[in-house]
């Protein structure tokens, strides 16, 4: 699957959502501002950081067919049902991880950032379908997941560099729009390659590896 088909699959589930997506864009900024403005920084930070995880959480649901068309639910959806602690737990866990691999160097915490990528979808999927997964479980998963993915992403991560260039000229009110649009195709990306893994999984080979092509 190219970046193009990824971004197309995207546009598709946004057709007729783009306000719905703007919305939950808003809003998440809104708490996320007057989260900050807390006397104690790193809480703060920790709290708004998690809040992200709610736009992850609802772009998936996009991209599952699984939206609610209440923004508010959909903000928080993080916090609903049995994904709260699930989700949270899995979050803070590899959070910690990365921040421990960033005091390193950058470059192992930007690779490490790749690696961990995928829990937040994992943790999900197991929470949606009533599956028990620690969150060590979902961070190993998405290492083996990602495992010859990480260049790729982080090339489909620099192919929106430019519309985020041009979100500056319109004094950010263009994010509204692109992060949902983002957050919608690094969803359809994990489908795409949970849909490798379980091939490489399924397959062997000579060598006993599997690479997944991924054409620009």
């Amino acid at each position: 699957m190219t970046r193009a088909d990824l971004k197309a699959a995207a546009k598709e589930k946004l057709r007729g959502n783009w306000g719905w997506g703007a919305l939950v864009v808003l809003i998440l900024s809104v708490v996320a501002f007057f989260v900050g403005i807390f006397p104690f920084k790193i809480v703060a930070c920790l709290i708004s950081s998690f809040l992200t995880v709610g736009l992850l959480s609802a772009m998936y649901d996009l991209v599952n067919d699984k939206k609610t068309d209440n923004v508010f639910m959909a903000v928080f959806s993080q916090f609903n049902g049995q994904r709260a602690g699930r989700l949270f737990e899995t979050w803070l866990l590899s959070y910690v991880f990365q921040f421990l691999w960033s005091l390193l160097f950058v470059i192992p915490g930007w690779i490490k950032m790749f690696s961990y990528s995928q829990v937040i979808y994992i943790a999900q999927d197991a929470a949606d379908a009533g599956k028990t997964m620690t969150a060590t479980e979902a961070i190993t998963l998405s290492r083996k997941v990602m495992d010859g993915h990480k260049w790729e992403l982080f090339v489909l991560c620099l192919s929106f560099l430019g519309w985020g260039i041009l979100s500056i000229f319109t004094c950010g009110i263009g994010l509204l729009w692109l992060i949902p649009y983002m957050q919608t195709t690094f969803a359809e990306y994990h489908k795409y390659v949970m849909d490798e893994y379980a091939k490489r999984q399924g397959q062997t080979s000579t060598d006993g590896q599997q690479t997944a092509s991924f054409n620009a």
